[in-house]
């Protein structure tokens, strides 16, 4: 893509488990691996198209349509996602557009019509609708209306969804990671309803693209000792193919994850961590 350089590499790495109790079921599962786009000013509810495979792309990476283990939602969710792609709201950090493809592992094809919703922290390491940035922060400080940093979009042709965000920050005890949960079989207007679940995951990143983005701006500001890959449990569940590929795109990033899901699945809801 013009403009755009890749950058950082796959790497395996070691596992110090932090969090205890993720869940590892090998339902549905994420590799890394751009897109359409649901516009959010939409009022009126439709059913999202379900998804019919087409013949199997030769362009996937090795491995792209294998099922691998769930990854927990954690505790800053928010249901009834607002049907948007630019989820920034204003909030500081780089630029980055963060593109989903979702897969038919069965078919090793693109899913087209499933719903992405996708969450994650701001650069100092909150969550909209929680105040503060660790488990007792937000447990003594409390809720807030704030949406920033969420949103949902349905999957083109292509399996892909895309979203303009910015590059997360991280908090105690987690390596920078956005959330997700491909949905099917719902109705989407304003926000995204009904259907079921079909994957639960979260996209991970290169450690030295990482380092570099966390350098400077509104990231430098944060205090906390950062927790790296190798040091965070859940990314040892994820594994690898949890990685985001990368790529430069004038003042910030743009990414590219991709998920292998079974459609017809609705895994059973993990532990909290």
């Amino acid at each position: 893509m013009s403009g755009e350089k890749p950058v950082g590499r796959r790497s395996l790495v070691g596992r110090r488990e932090f969090i205890v109790g993720g869940a590892a079921v090998l339902i549905a599962g994420c590799t890394s691996g751009g897109g359409s786009d649901t516009s959010g000013s939409t009022t009126t509810s439709r059913p999202a198209r379900r998804a019919t495979p087409r013949s199997t792309p030769t362009t996937l990476p090795a491995g792209a349509c294998l099922l691998s283990p769930e990854v927990t939602a954690g505790p800053y969710y928010i249901d009834g996602p607002l049907a948007r792609a630019d989820i920034t709201e204003g909030r500081p950090g780089t630029p980055f557009r963060f593109r989903v493809r979702v897969l038919d592992a069965k078919a090793c094809a693109p899913l087209a019509g499933a719903a992405v919703d996708v969450w994650h922290c701001d650069a100092g390491g909150e969550y909209s609708g929680w105040n503060g940035n660790s488990l007792e922060e937000t447990g003594r400080e409390g809720r807030n209306a704030e949406r920033y940093l969420r949103g949902v979009q349905l999957t083109g042709d292509d399996g892909i969804a895309e979203f303009t965000t910015i590059f997360p920050g991280w908090y105690e005890g987690r390596t920078v990671h956005i959330h997700l949960k491909v949905h099917e079989g719902g109705t989407i207007g304003r926000t995204y309803d009904g259907g079921h679940v079909a994957h639960v995951g979260q996209a991970f990143f290169d450690e030295d693209v990482t380092a570099e983005i966390l350098r400077a701006g509104p990231y430098a500001k944060f205090g906390h000792p950062r927790t790296k890959n190798d040091q965070d449990s859940l990314y040892a569940k994820a594994g690898p193919g949890a990685l985001t590929e990368m790529t430069a795109r004038g003042r910030g990033y743009s990414g590219l994850f991709t998920c292998a899901v079974d459609p017809e699945a609705s895994p059973p809801p993990g532990p909290m961590f």
